[in-house]
């Protein structure tokens, strides 16, 4: 449990998440699950925890291990993980950037 629980439990969202697990040699696989996070939809700039720059849609807060290349799906549509903002001392809690969504979905 991390200070981020109590949130997710009030105000979190259910979205599908495909965590990348390797490639086939033509396409990426994933294996899905359901999380719960916390959403802000909003178009903007951020830094990366590697110091990158990026243009994101969207910023959400949760406690699995979501990272870039992994997809979102909210609503049928897909958001792709473009990289990890902030991630607790202890590992419990994560922040990540969301690109564009596309139709799509789980």
């Amino acid at each position: 449990m991390s200070l981020l629980s109590p949130y997710l439990a009030a105000l979190g969202v259910s979205v599908s998440w495909k965590h990348k697990t390797g490639n086939d040699g033509n396409d990426d696989t994933y294996t899905t699950s359901t999380i719960t996070v916390l959403w802000a939809h909003g178009a903007k700039v951020i830094r990366t925890a590697q110091g990158d720059e990026l243009q994101c849609q969207a910023i959400c807060k949760c406690e699995a291990a979501v990272e870039a290349g992994d997809v979102l799906t909210k609503d049928s549509r897909d958001y792709p993980v473009l990289g990890l903002v902030g991630v607790a001392y202890d590992g419990s809690m994560r922040s990540v950037a969301l690109g564009g969504s596309r139709s799509g979905g789980a």
